[in-house]
């Protein structure tokens, strides 16, 4: 009997999924433990390993939404006969990720090799950056866990490479090239060597110049799914489900300023680098012990004052927005905090993030400041209560006495539901956010 590939439930909230990409071609032969598919849920991405040996064969293609536990293809024996027309299985819910083998991260493999079996292992960020920046992934050995392509060896092969040298040309060329405003990156050379000669640039001049092509105005269709599709339906329910409302408050961020410097100055040998989204995600976490209601779900018939504080982060994808949880938040110290959040991000980047760091937040920061964003309305991320949004740093004056002096200010929006609390009680909450921003020093003990 054939061995059933199923569609593997991540979490208990997954309740759809595609296989992204399959990593083993239909019809191909794949061993026990090698990178099978890759799976695209609402908020994970993963690499499904091979439970056995055998000839992979496909039931669905790649991108059709299937529910967790959906028979996706079969493995078959290397001595049992292949059907034309595979069966229909029923399916059988894989409840954990252990029961069928998928990984966050790749195993370790050699390190000298990006390939296997003629499958380049790369995160999704690093074939979204060569993408953009043109570069042939094909061609780079990978820095990542088992040779894993990632997006510093995208950057590294993007910066290595230089533009071709333009054609020869003779100083005669050049010369009647600027009188008879040619491009000499245009002009074909017939001279030795390819070298452009007079006789070159007078052709060039004298040809017609091309009818310009103007592109097409097609509309694109592009399919909703994963990532995209939830966002989109958490956040229409997040809307419509809840009464929000969000206010603004400035925060004066010259002392928050001083000690983040200090900071980075202090641990910059042990690789810790604190962000002002840090000192707000910490001062977010002891103003949550201080303001009980802010950490709530509000519920039909009663309200659940949350016992952990758990401070989502927002990370931007290029395909989307996710959102990895720093457990605990109030009980770590910056410096663990500032390393937990520094790990989220770029397993969020990386596409390793496991379903344990997207679960169980009580609170969530977003922050837009790095694109200049001076105020927004930022949405729950229901079943939660609120969202602290984090504007960028910006320059303000301050009176001392008659005297304007400089200084460094940061506007912090967030948004509440209103069933949870009323306006007074979530703007004591924003303030004392803010006190502790203003005397940063608190925020280390």
């Amino acid at each position: 009997m054939p061995k059933e590939i199923y569609l593997v439930k991540v979490g208990m909230n997954m309740t759809e999924g595609v296989v992204e990409e399959w990593y083993i071609a239909d019809g191909a032969t794949v061993d026990k433990g090698e990178l099978l598919y890759r799976l695209e849920t609402e908020k994970v991405n993963l690499d499904v390993d091979a439970e056995t040996s055998g000839i992979v064969k496909h039931l669905v293609g790649e991108g059709v939404t299937m529910k967790p536990g959906d028979v996706v293809g079969y493995i078959y024996a290397a001595d049992e006969a292949i059907p034309d027309v595979l069966p229909q299985a029923q399916a059988a819910a894989v409840e954990s990720v252990a029961e069928s083998a998928p990984v966050a991260a790749s195993p370790a493999r050699p390190a000298a090799s990006s390939t296997v079996d003629g499958r380049i292992l790369s995160s999704p960020a690093a074939r979204r950056l060569a993408g953009e920046l043109n570069v042939d992934i094909a061609a780079l050995n990978g820095s990542g866990p088992g040779g894993r392509i990632v997006e510093a060896d995208v950057q590294a092969a993007a910066h290595a490479a230089r533009p071709a040298a333009p054609s020869p040309s003779s100083p005669m060329a050049r010369k009647l090239a600027r009188e008879l405003g040619v491009d000499l990156a245009q002009v074909r050379g017939t001279g030795p060597g390819g070298r452009i000669t007079k006789e070159d640039v007078e052709r060039a001049a004298a040809a017609p110049p091309a009818a310009p092509v103007f592109a097409s105005g097609e509309d694109r269709v592009v399919p909703v799914r994963g990532m995209r599709k939830t966002i989109a339906a958490r956040m229409f329910e997040s809307l419509h489900s809840s009464a929000q409302l969000t206010m603004d408050m400035d925060a004066n961020m010259d002392d928050a300023v001083k000690l983040r410097n200090q900071l980075v100055d202090e641990w910059q040998d042990e690789g810790v680098r604190p962000t002002y989204t840090d000192l707000v995600i910490r001062a977010a976490a002891k103003a949550l012990e201080k303001h009980p209601l802010m950490n709530s779900v509000f519920g039909e018939t009663e309200m659940t004052l949350r016992g952990d504080i758990n401070v989502g982060m927002a990370v931007a994808l290029g395909e989307g927005l996710i959102v990895p949880v720093v457990r605990h938040a109030n009980r770590l110290s910056m410096k663990e905090l500032a390393r937990e959040s520094a790990r989220l991000a770029e397993a969020a980047r990386e596409g390793t993030l496991t379903p344990d760091d997207l679960q169980d937040g009580t609170f969530t920061v977003s922050a837009l400041g790095m694109f200049g964003v001076d105020a927004f309305t930022p949405i729950i991320n229901a079943p939660q209560s609120g969202i602290l949004g984090v504007n960028r740093l910006r320059d303000d004056l301050k009176w001392v006495g008659e005297v304007p002096m400089k200084t460094q200010v940061m506007r912090l929006s967030l948004t509440w539901d209103h069933r949870a609390l009323d306006g007074a009680p979530a703007a004591q909450f924003l303030a004392t956010v803010r006190e502790l921003l203003e005397a940063p020093f608190r925020l280390l003990v």
